[in-house]
């Protein structure tokens, strides 16, 4: 073999050694001018997705509940459109915690207004819970407990407050019963019973509120009350709204 031939089977070697180095080499290249370009871009990406405004939380609709638990159903609300949400979702909160509960307050309660007091009376032979906007609205448990200390006020009215049937005589003698001299007349009693019967409502009130989750704020209001003190349970003026 000639010294041309020589020096080109060498070349060819040399070329074909170092070909699979110049072959990993354009691989790291790639890899690499890859990593960088990605560097730069997911920074941007990051930045741009801190900037993005979020979207609007949604408030979580009432499920559907059964007709007897639906706090829609059998309860006449009066007032604004964010007063019977407030106290639709007041009412979800007690479904939520205590069925039991819920159902006592839909049996004795035949409205919730809103009203310039906090209270309890009676109206065309219906159980009224009164509710000012600042309970009702100083939080959703609030109002969870407003209800159930009033409602316990309309079961006791239906329920303790009815008159004694007068008991007929016997057959043949005559009745010497006196008329009532004073067919209206008002029921009064004494500070006694007047205290006994917030101190039943306050132990319900503090109960709900224990089952809806109240903070303890709320909670130890009614826990530390003095006796004598219906703040928690009532407010406003009853005098009639002008």
């Amino acid at each position: 073999m000639d010294e041309t031939g020589h020096k080109s089977f060498f070349q060819t070697h040399k070329v074909l050694a170092f070909l699979p180095l110049a072959l990993m080499g354009a691989g790291v290249w790639y890899y690499v001018k890859g990593r960088v370009a990605a560097d730069r871009t997911e920074p941007l990406a990051a930045e741009a997705g801190a900037f993005a405004r979020p979207a609007p939380a949604r408030q979580a609709p009432l499920p559907n509940l059964p007709p007897a638990y639906d706090p829609r159903l059998g309860l006449d609300i009066q007032g604004s459109e964010e007063f019977r949400s407030q106290v639709t979702h007041a009412l979800k909160l007690i479904w939520m915690a205590d069925r039991d509960t819920f159902l006592f307050i839909k049996r004795n309660v035949s409205i919730i207004r809103n009203d310039n007091k906090t209270g309890f009376y009676m109206e065309d032979g219906k159980t009224v819970v009164a509710l000012s906007s600042e309970q009702a609205f100083r939080s959703l448990t609030w109002c969870a407990g407003e209800i159930a200390h009033q409602a316990w006020h309309a079961w006791y009215a239906l329920n303790y407050k009815k008159k004694a049937r007068k008991v007929p005589p016997p057959p043949g003698q005559a009745d010497t019963s006196l008329p009532e001299a004073n067919p209206a007349k008002l029921e009064y009693k004494g500070l006694g019973a007047i205290l006994w019967m917030e101190a039943k409502a306050f132990e319900f009130q503090l109960d709900v509120l224990r089952k809806v989750g109240a903070p303890r704020s709320e909670t130890d209001l009614l826990r530390r009350r003095a006796p004598r003190d219906f703040s928690a349970g009532h407010d406003g003026s009853f005098a009639p709204a002008p």
